[in-house]
């Protein structure tokens, strides 16, 4: 299915994942609680509107997966593993943690990602909030850590 074929807002909804470029550059310690905060307003009423209908909520898990498939096929071969890990990284880390701020949002959350490990074993991922993905920055300078005496 194209994108020019997607039921109503479903193209939308995929855009939240495969246009990810300008988010995941923005995935660091300064910048992702502001991130974060602009990919939900802009997303979350979206997913908000598909999440008052849980009964389909497997439909659209599946719609999903499937529209992120057709993208990587669209890609030169040798452009899609780069598809493939910007795609797992949008779901990682802007796209699961929304889900899971949302009222419903975490089943949503948890059936694209046993989707995707159903159709791509080997590359599976798991679950994280905001909250622990924003605690897990580390303080570096040239890759080195730099520890604090007074961590919080």
């Amino acid at each position: 299915m194209s994108e020019g074929n997607l039921p109503n807002g479903a193209a939308a909804r995929l855009e939240a994942v495969q246009d990810g470029k300008p988010w995941i550059k923005r995935f660091t310690k300064k910048e992702y609680a502001q991130a974060f905060a602009e990919y939900t307003a802009r997303f979350g009423p979206l997913y908000e509107a598909a999440l008052a209908k849980p009964e389909s909520l497997p439909a659209l898990a599946e719609e999903l997966l499937d529209g992120i498939a057709a993208g990587w096929q669209r890609q030169r071969p040798w452009n899609r593993t780069v598809a493939l890990m910007n795609d797992k990284q949008m779901l990682v880390t802007y796209l699961s943690p929304m889900l899971q701020k949302l009222e419903g949002g975490a089943v949503l959350a948890d059936l694209i990602r046993d989707g995707w490990a159903a159709r791509w074993p080997k590359d599976a991922y798991q679950n994280g909030s905001f909250e622990e993905l924003l605690g897990g920055f580390r303080n570096t300078i040239l890759g080195f850590e730099i520890f604090r005496k007074n961590k919080d």
